[in-house]
Order: structure tokens, then sequence, then C-alpha cells
């Protein structure tokens, strides 16, 4: 855009140079013509270019409806951010927030409803909900991937030492394949929390009723329930999708006496190459007595858009909010694993279609070919 500006500022100053030197004679006419012809071209490459940087692509007609979790929750919090930013940065009239969000296994289906045009959404579940339908409804369709690997969530989970001390196993392959009963404590059914217990027992092809009858159970409640539970010897196992900076986690890390998992390669490549979802490293010291990295499968918050908008909204949206991805990130440190560089990546939205104006914006910036 700046040098496109140069070139009409350029074109104009000869313009006038050449009408100085020549006076009012025909060549100053005929110099004066071709200048100003050479000023009109210029600024015609200024305003092509403009178009095609989105510089000059107006969204204050534009009203987008942002769909988020529950008022005071963290990606509610992040969502009013990203949307104040949008209409700050971006130039877009107005971006309503509406805690209306159903959950993560649920939230693909929200796209039916044609008013609502933006939402963050788990990759996995993305790609099951079109694939092969979740919550028991039928596959859906009607949205694509904007920004991927915003979070870095994975399956975390830890088991009592009591357990592994008693059984003599250490792994959650050998629990499973000698059935043990593990009694897991987990989050609402249909939450992704409580999905990962579910993709567990289907890994290894047990049924709810055959964990059962191995003397083990699923407990579906609340983080802290789960916590006190673990504290109480009536869950030995807890799994939840959530970041290195857990409360729940450092909280039964400080007063349990607890192990986490490090699965095995043949189910983390499972969960990756069938389930969609991404391999992500926990640091050593997340939690105490965890003094081991931990790479995990998890599938991060993705921001995805209704299909049915507009390529240049898309762009802008993509644009407005990566170019402002570090003030972002200064207020809310659990957005640092999103690189705009990266966020395109199919591992890093769960293998769903980017939108064509967020695939623009990437190609524009030379991040994917």
């Amino acid at each position: 855009m700046r040098k496109t500006l140069a070139k009409v500022t350029a074109a104009v100053l000869a313009a006038s140079m050449m009408l100085s030197a020549c006076g009012s004679s025909t060549t100053a006419t005929t110099a004066a013509a071709e200048a100003e012809t050479e000023a009109t071209e210029a600024a015609a490459e200024a305003e092509t270019e403009a178009a095609a940087s989105g510089d000059s692509i107006d969204m204050s007609g534009v009203t987008l409806n942002f769909w988020s979790d529950k008022v005071g929750s963290g990606s509610y919090n992040m969502i009013v951010a990203m949307s104040k930013v949008l209409e700050d940065k971006g130039g877009f009239a107005t971006v309503n927030v509406d805690p209306s969000y159903p959950g993560g296994m649920g939230a693909p289906y929200i796209f039916q409803d044609p008013s609502v045009s933006l939402s963050f959404v788990n990759g996995a579940p993305a790609k099951w909900a079109m694939e092969e339908g979740t919550l028991g409804k039928e596959p859906t369709d009607g949205y694509a991937a904007v920004i991927g690997g915003l979070t870095a969530v994975a399956y975390i989970n830890c088991v009592s030492n009591d357990f592994l001390n008693k059984y003599g196993v250490s792994t959650i392959e050998e629990i499973f394949e000698k059935k043990l009963p593990l009694r897991i404590g987990c989050s609402s059914k249909g939450s992704m929390d409580a999905e990962g217990a579910y993709l567990l027992l289907d890994y290894f092809g047990v049924t709810e009723d055959d964990l059962k009858s191995w003397g083990g159970s699923i407990t579906n409640q609340g983080g802290d329930q789960n916590a006190e539970a673990l504290a109480d010897g009536q869950i030995d196992f807890y799994i939840d999708h959530t970041s290195s900076s857990s409360s729940t986690m450092a909280q039964i890390a400080s007063t349990c006496d607890v192990t986490f998992l490090q699965w095995g390669d043949d189910l983390c490549n499972w969960f990756v190459n069938e389930k969609g979802f991404d391999l992500i490293t926990i640091p050593a010291n997340s939690f105490k007595g965890q003094d081991t990295e931990l790479k995990l499968p998890g599938s991060p918050d993705c921001l995805f858009a209704n299909a049915s908008l507009d390529e240049d909204t898309v762009y802008m949206i993509t644009k407005t909010l990566s170019e402002n991805r570090d003030a972002l990130v200064n207020e809310y440190a659990s957005l640092s694993p999103w690189d705009p560089a990266t966020a395109w990546e199919e591992s890093k939205r769960g293998g769903v279609a980017l939108h064509p104006g967020a695939e623009r914006y990437y190609k524009e910036m030379g991040y994917m070919n």
C-alpha cells in the first residue's frame, strides 16, 4: 500500500515539475497530459493492491454474532476481547457476544442457525459432527475453520498410586488389558472432558457394562467433586481435557498421591490419526510430582465461522485477529499457543476445511502455499 501511494505521489510531482519546466507551450500541455495519465494509472494500481491486501475492505456495515460459553468463563472473556478487537481494529459495525454455547461436543450444531457468525469449537468434534454426528445427532455441516490451535489443551490424566501399587501396574494400557476395577471420574457426559474417558473405552474395545463387570465405573461430576472423590478414595482415575495451568489438576497434585500418566504411542496415534486430535506437550513440573514432560492427545480451541459468511468478511476477521494476536495474548496467556504462521495447519483445526477467506489471508502472508 505504501509503495503504490508513493507511485501516485511521484507521478503527481513529475507532472508538476514538467509544467513548471515547460511553461505554457504545447510541449508542456503534452507532458502534463502524459503525467496525468501516469498518475491515474498509478492510482488505479494503488486501489487494486489495497483491495488485494484488505486495506480498503469496508466492514462498517457488517454485524457479527459470536457465540460463547457462559458469562464469566475464560472463553467468554477471550471472546469479548476478540470482539472488541474486531470492532476497534477491523472496523466491524458490531460484534454481539451470545453466551448460549452448548458445550464442545454440541458446538458444531449451532451453525445450523444462520444468524451465528463465529464460535470457538474444538477441532476434533468439529470433524466428528461433520462426518458421523455427535451426541446421537445426524451429521451436520455449514461451518469452516478460521484459526486453529488457539489453546494447548490435552487429555491430562492421573491415577491414584494406591491403585497402581495394589495391582502392580504403571500404565493405562496395563489397566485395561488386565481388566482391573478402575473407577473413573470425569465431567458430565457429552462434554469434551468426559469424551476422553469414553474414547479410552472405545480404543480398548470395552463397554461401560464391561467396566462395571470388572468392578469399575464412570462417575460424571464437576472438577471439584472429582478432586474430593480422588482424595477420599472414591475414584481411582481422573481425566480432563485441560491445560498445564489447570487449577483442578494442580489441586489434585497437591492434595492426592497420584501419578500423571503418559499414554503409549499406539494409543496417542489412534487419537491423532483416527479421531482428529493433535499431540500436545505438557511441560515437566506443570503439576507437583509430574517431573517428566507429557505428550498427550488434545483438541485445541479453534475459531470457526459460518460457511455462509462471504470471503471478504472472513478474510478481515482472520487478518484483524492475527495481526492483534500479541495484544490478545498479553491479556489472556492461555492464548499463547496460538501462532498465526501455523494456525492454518490441518492438525490445528481437526481436519475441517478452511474457510476461503481464512485461506486467502494465510496464503497472502506466505504461511501456506
